[in-house]
């Protein structure tokens, strides 16, 4: 089953997020995500048995302990890879060290398990769309918004329909263990 960890947008934020996705369509070719995809990407762990999905939602568990809501603002535009074919995505002005903490308890928990993860650099943004075409100039300035994450949900991503399809498999409310 192939699976991430993620932090859950509040709505303001995801509306924010669909103000901006809209305001490129016109501008960048690509493949948008549809705003009911919107979230953070704290772990990807990819392809976990079954057997297994326990050790994630401990792993969940664990990392949120005592962990309050955290308090966001979205920030600039950025991008992930080559100009004709970038991940683009929005990134967080406020937050992002929370974000990053959040994250690596996550990680270390995963590791502690031996559960394997994507190890790449902790970057906190949303996807916005990808295999976008960013060779056309400049971007528009994106929507602002504020907002708290209060939960971090276990998804299971199924990849095998016209889009991404993101199933929460087990939810964990900030604050909610140990406090």
């Amino acid at each position: 089953m192939r699976m991430f960890i993620a932090a859950e947008l509040p709505e303001a934020i995801r509306e924010a997020l669909s103000e901006t996705s809209a305001l490129l369509r016109g501008l960048v070719r690509g493949r948008y995500v549809a705003p009911d995809s919107f979230h953070v990407t704290l772990a990807f762990l990819g392809d976990v048995p079954v057997a297994r999905m326990d050790e994630a939602m401990a792993a969940v568990e664990g990392a949120c302990e005592g962990q309050p809501p955290i308090a966001v603002a979205l920030g600039p535009l950025g991008s992930f890879g080559r100009s004709h074919r970038a991940t683009l995505w929005q990134g967080f002005s406020l937050g992002v060290d929370e974000l990053a903490g959040l994250a690596g308890d996550i990680r270390e928990g995963l590791a502690a398990v031996g559960l394997p993860y994507d190890g790449s650099l902790f970057v906190p943004h949303v996807t916005l769309m990808r295999a976008a075409d960013l060779s056309g100039g400049t971007l528009p300035a994106a929507t602002e918004e504020k907002g708290v994450i209060e939960v971090v949900t276990l998804f299971e991503s199924d990849l095998s329909g016209d889009r991404p399809r993101y199933e929460p498999l087990h939810r964990v409310p900030l604050a909610a263990y140990g406090a």
